[in-house]
């Protein structure tokens, strides 16, 4: 509740600032104006009234208007900010004299104008996942698994707009890789993929050679945990919660809860260091971490190697990319400190607006060899 309720003044204001600034100038009246009224107030409450109110019930009619309602969600974000830009703008232009943008008509042409070409790109770039190639270097790595790979796929939120042919080409994507290893690091499913049982088939064909290992994220608590633990094993995916398993003949795989999503049901996630008991500490150690709130030192203290993470997004429309730097300390991308290596997956799919801006959705392919660099995204 606490989170609806400052996401409904977040965004609700953000609609009053876009209609006060960009279409009440207009001067509209009679139906016209009622008609945009209505539309604000609808499309405003449709998205949280859809996810917090109306969980669980698909339809044709809820899958188009989740689809709309999502994507207005990114189209409001950028009209609001292209809308806050024309008029510090237009202000400096009015103090220099110029009334180039003080027509009504012209500011909103120009403001919708650049909000659609947004969106339309935001769309593409959701739309065309990259492959991140890097290698890692783990001192402790038997010579027979030099050479090892491993998929890395984040942030699905399999569901209403991830299905179908987007859902396939994800599964075809990373069997293209060929991995030796694949991991899903959490929000693999949203509520309502708990309710389409057809999903399950395209996760049945994620094929390597040594099985397909998930850790729960935020959305699976919010999905409820137990149906979407149910769900994840039947799509052929061995959910590690707060658990390690030997894979491959000396790789340690350890899978912890996402403690944010814990705390949504009451739930105390055990220490890292209960959760490793038992390890072998000569071999090298994997953890599948969704929110990546450890730290380097903790991290180096506890012996893990590689610590593979998601959550972020990247902040998924710029320019929410620099609060996710300032929330998090590892908050994407690559990072080194001693034996130890953190990567924190852009994610695969998205959650809200189908669309991305400045954060290209990734599959990670990772050897477990050589030096740790980036190589450039293709």
């Amino acid at each position: 509740m606490i989170f609806l309720t400052i996401f409904i003044i977040v965004y609700g204001g953000s609609h009053l600032y876009v209609y006060f600034r960009l279409i009440y100038p207009l001067r509209l009246t009679g139906f016209t104006s009622l008609l945009i009224k209505i539309m604000c107030i609808g499309l405003c409450l449709s998205f949280p009234l859809l996810h917090f109110v109306a969980r669980g019930h698909n339809s044709l009619v809820v899958e188009i208007t989740n689809y709309i309602s999502s994507l207005w969600m990114g189209i409001i974000v950028y009209l609001f900010l292209v809308t806050l830009g024309f008029d510090l703008i237009k202000l400096m232009l009015k103090y220099a004299g110029n009334n180039t943008l003080q027509n009504p008509c012209l500011f909103a042409s120009l403001v919708s104008a650049i909000a659609l070409i947004i969106t339309v790109y935001g769309l593409l770039e959701a739309a065309n996942i990259g492959i991140t190639r890097i290698n890692v270097k783990i001192p402790n790595l038997p010579q027979k698994l030099e050479g090892t790979t491993i998929a890395q796929i984040s942030d699905v939120h399999m569901g209403l707009i991830i299905q179908g042919k987007r859902l396939e080409n994800i599964v075809t994507l990373t069997n293209s890789l060929n991995p030796d290893l694949i991991v899903i690091t959490g929000d693999l499913v949203d509520e309502q993929a708990l309710h389409m049982e057809e999903l399950v088939k395209p996760l049945l064909r994620l094929k390597s050679k040594y099985g397909v290992f998930a850790c729960t994220g935020n959305h699976e608590y919010f999905a409820g945990i137990q149906k979407a633990e149910a769900f994840i094993e039947r799509a052929g995916v061995r959910l590690l919660r707060n658990r390690w398993i030997e894979v491959a003949d000396g790789l340690q795989l350890v899978g912890r809860d996402d403690q944010a999503g814990a705390r949504v049901v009451g739930e105390k996630i055990p220490l890292l260091s209960e959760i490793m008991k038992g390890l072998d500490p000569r071999q090298p150690v994997i953890l599948l971490l969704h929110t990546p709130n450890t730290t380097m030192d903790e991290l180096q203290r506890l012996g893990i190697n590689l610590q593979l993470s998601g959550h972020t997004h990247q902040g998924q429309l710029w320019p929410f990319k620099y609060i996710v730097k300032k929330i998090y300390a590892l908050p994407y991308g690559l990072f080194n400190s001693g034996n130890t290596t953190v990567y924190v997956n852009r994610g695969t799919g998205t959650w809200g607006p189908p669309m991305r801006v400045g954060a290209t959705p990734e599959i990670t392919f990772i050897t477990l060899e050589g030096s740790c660099k980036m190589e450039k995204m293709t």
